[in-house]
C-alpha cells in the first residue's frame, strides 16, 4: 500500500495509534506505540529510531555485551536503528479501538539493513530462493497451553501449581473444546478479525492445551502471522482472565508444544514440489528439498530449537522427533511429506517447538531445503512405521550447547544466513548456556536438598 491509502485508512478508521515494531531476536515483537499523525510523518523514508538494544539482550532483557554482538551493546554505545514500516502488514486491531499495528524492516542509520534483524534474515533467503526460480509459501502451527492466572499470580506463585483453563486430557473432544468457547474461540474470531485466519483449532494432549492452525502464506507474511499471533494471544487472553505460554517444555510432567512448519516451493503458480508421475506425486524438487533438509538439520538445529528448554521435548514416544528421518504421513518422523494433490503437497517441519522464532524457523527451513536442491542431493528411504523403535540412527543433538557449537561451525549456515548474524546468534545462545549453568532448579533441590 502508499502512504495516502495508509492515510485513508487511518481518517476512516478514526485511528489514533499505531504500533510500530520488529522481531527481536527470540521472536518477540518489540516497538514502541506513536501517534497516527507522527506515524504518517515516518512513512516518508525516514523511519523511526529505535535502540538496537533489542537485538543485543537476552530473552529476560539482560544486556549480553561481550565479543560477536553487531549491534546492541555498550561496544556501539547502544546505538539506534531505524525502522522502517513494512507498509503492506498495515492492520486495524480490533480489540483495541483506535488502533493499528505495522511490522517494520530494520535499518542501520546509513540505511542498510540490518544483519541480525529476523526479518533482514528471512528477506535474505527467500530472494536466493527466487533467483533460484522459486516462491515459498508456509505456514506455522502453534500448540501452547494456557492457565487461569494473571501476571501478578504469576509471580506469585514462582510460575508453578498453575491452575489450567480446563482440567484433564480430552485430546480433540469436541465438547470441551466448545466448553472454552468464550475463551479460545473469542481469539480466533479477534485473530480472524485482524487479519490472522486460523484455518483450525482444537484441544491437545494435556490440561490446557490447545494448537491453532495458521493459513499458509508467503513466507514474510506467514512469519509475520506467527509472531503477530503470539503477541495478539497474550493480550487477548489477558482480557479473558489467563495467560499462555509457548514454552517448548512446560513441565516434565506434560507433553511438550510443537511449532511445525508447513512449507513449499511454487514456480509460476504451480506446486514445483508435485509430479503426479513419481512415486506420492514427490518431484525432484521436492526429494532434493527433503534431503538437503535432513542433512542440515543437525547444524541448524538451534534456529529450530533456541532454547535451553527447547531440548526437553526431544523424548522417544513424545509427539518430537529424536533422529533426522523422514517419512510419508508419519508423525514420528522429523519431517512429515504431506502429499495430499497438487495445491496441498508440502513438507511438515515437525522439529521447532513453539517457543520457535519463525523469521528464523523459516528461514532455516529454506535454507536447508534450497541446500539440497542446488546440489541435486537424494534423501534416504523413507521411513516406515515408529520411528522411536527403529534401531541405529544418528540422535540430534541432545542440548542447546551441543547444537549452537554445531551451527557455528555450518557452512550452510553461514552461506545462506551471513556470518554477521550467525556469530551474533552464537553469542547470543552461549550467554543462554551460561546463564542456565549457573541456575539451580527445583528438580535439584528436591532431590538432594535432604540427603547429599
Amino acid at each position: 500500500m502508499e502512504t495516502s491509502e495508509i492515510a485513508a485508512l487511518i481518517e476512516a478508521g478514526g485511528i489514533e495509534t499505531v504500533r510500530i515494531g520488529t522481531p527481536d531476536l527470540e521472536g518477540v515483537f518489540r516497538g514502541k506505540r506513536v501517534s497516527a499523525r507522527h506515524f504518517l510523518d515516518g512513512c516518508d523514508g525516514s523511519g523511526f529510531a529505535q535502540c538496537g538494544v533489542i537485538f543485543g539482550w537476552d530473552i529476560a532483557e539482560e544486556v549480553v555485551g561481550g565479543r560477536g554482538l553487531a549491534v546492541g551493546s555498550a561496544d556501539d554505545g547502544f546505538r539506534d536503528v531505524l525502522l522502517r514500516p513494512d507498509l503492506a502488514t498495515f492492520r486495524v486491531v480490533p480489540w483495541d479501538p483506535g488502533s493499528a499495528a505495522v511490522v517494520c524492516d530494520v535499518d542501520d542509520e546509513d540505511g542498510a539493513p540490518v544483519a541480525v534483524s529476523p526479518r533482514s534474515v528471512l528477506r535474505r533467503v527467500i530472494e536466493r530462493a527466487r533467483r533460484l526460480g522459486f516462491e515459498a509459501k508456509m505456514a506455522v502451527e502453534l500448540e501452547f497451553r494456557i492457565f487461569r492466572e494473571d501476571q501478578e499470580s504469576l509471580r506469585a506463585k514462582d510460575y508453578g501449581d498453575l491452575r489450567p483453563l480446563n482440567p484433564g486430557l480430552n485430546c480433540y473432544s469436541i465438547s470441551h473444546a466448545s466448553i472454552d468457547d468464550d475463551v479460545v474461540g473469542g481469539l480466533r474470531r479477534q485473530l480472524d478479525a485482524y487479519g490472522i485466519e486460523v484455518e483450525g483449532y482444537n484441544r491437545e494432549h494435556g490440561e490446557g492445551m490447545y494448537e491453532m492452525n495458521l493459513r499458509y502464506a508467503d513466507a514474510l507474511e506467514a512469519a509475520d502471522r506467527g509472531m503477530l499471533f503470539k503477541s495478539a494471544a497474550k493480550e487477548l487472553l489477558a482480557r479473558a482472565g489467563a495467560v499462555p505460554t509457548f514454552m517448548a517444555k512446560y513441565s516434565d510432567q506434560l507433553d511438550g508444544c510443537s511449532g511445525h512448519i508447513h512449507q513449499s516451493l511454487w514456480r509460476d503458480g504451480r506446486s514445483a514440489f508435485r509430479d503426479a508421475a513419481a512415486s506420492y506425486g514427490i518431484g525432484a524438487t521436492m526429494s532434493a528439498y527433503i534431503a538437503g533438509a535432513l542433512d542440515a538439520l543437525p547444524e541448524l538445529l538451534a534456529l529450530f530449537a533456541p532454547n535451553v528448554n527447547s531440548y526437553k521435548r526431544y523424548v522417544s514416544g513424545s509427539w518430537a522427533p529424536t533422529a533426522p528421518t523422514w517419512g510419508i504421513d508419519n508423525r514420528t518422523a522429523a519431517l512429515r511429506a504431506i502429499t495430499a494433490g497438487e495445491q496441498a503437497i508440502r513438507l511438515e517441519h515437525r522439529v521447532p517447538g513453539a517457543d520457535v522464532n519463525p523469521y528464523l524457523g523459516f528461514a532455516a527451513c529454506l535454507a536447508g531445503g534450497l541446500s539440497g536442491v542446488e546440489r541435486n542431493l537424494a534423501p534416504p528411504p523413507a521411513v516406515v512405521g515408529n520411528v522411536y523403535a527403529a534401531g541405529a540412527l544418528p540422535p540430534l543433538p541432545r542440548t542447546l550447547d551441543a547444537a549452537i557449537e554445531l551451527l557455528d561451525r555450518s557452512a550452510i549456515a553461514r552461506d545462506w544466513l551471513g556470518d554477521a548474524f550467525i556469530d551474533h546468534y552464537v553469542a547470543m545462545r552461549r550467554r543462554e548456556v551460561e546463564k542456565h549453568r549457573t541456575a539451580v532448579s527445583d528438580w535439584e533441590r528436591r532431590r538432594y536438598f535432604e540427603q547429599v
